[in-house]
């Protein structure tokens, strides 16, 4: 080959880099873009996943609390070890078998914590947990609920009475 052949050869070989290199920057920019644009859509769907995590696990407490013949604590299988170092935690259940804390300090947290076994946080971001107590219309007394909400405004609430769940909702 004739220096002249090698120098166009590398002329090409550089063009032909660049524009590969364009192409795929062009092709990242686009992909930042269209995340962005529906990053809000995102972080629902993924919310609304996680709250039906929720209610299958609370659905699953309940049942084992069926085939243990209803007591005070079902004992599941944790993922984490245990301070007896076992991996069987007990989970405190009401008198209808939902998943209950009886404490009044941050029980809606301690409802997340033996539920779901993760801290409140969700793609980064922290996960509240309030203790919302609605006055019933037809009687004096309160039915205490648990609602988890993301600061985007998504929100679930749970019920401890009756252990349902609610679909994902937009406070805003």
């Amino acid at each position: 080959m004739t220096s002249l052949q090698v120098s166009e050869k590398r002329e090409k070989s550089l063009a032909e880099m660049l524009v590969v290199v364009v192409l795929v920057a062009m092709l990242m920019a686009s992909f930042i873009f269209y995340f962005f644009k529906n990053q809000q859509q995102l972080t629902r769907a993924g919310f609304e996943s996680l709250a039906q995590v929720f209610s299958a696990r609370v659905n699953g407490i309940r049942a084992q609390w069926f085939m243990d013949n209803q007591p005070r604590f079902v004992a599941i299988e944790s993922r984490h070890l245990q301070p007896d170092d076992d991996n069987m935690m007990k989970v405190p259940v009401n008198d209808r078998g939902w998943v209950d804390v009886d404490s009044a300090a941050l029980s809606c947290q301690s409802i997340w914590q033996y539920v779901m076994e993760a801290p409140l946080v969700y793609m980064k971001q922290p996960v509240g947990a309030v203790l919302v107590e609605q006055k019933h219309e037809q009687s004096a007394h309160t039915i205490p609920y648990c609602q988890y909400s993301l600061s985007s405004g998504e929100y679930f609430t749970y019920y401890r009475h009756n252990g349902k769940v609610s679909a994902v909702q937009l406070a805003y």
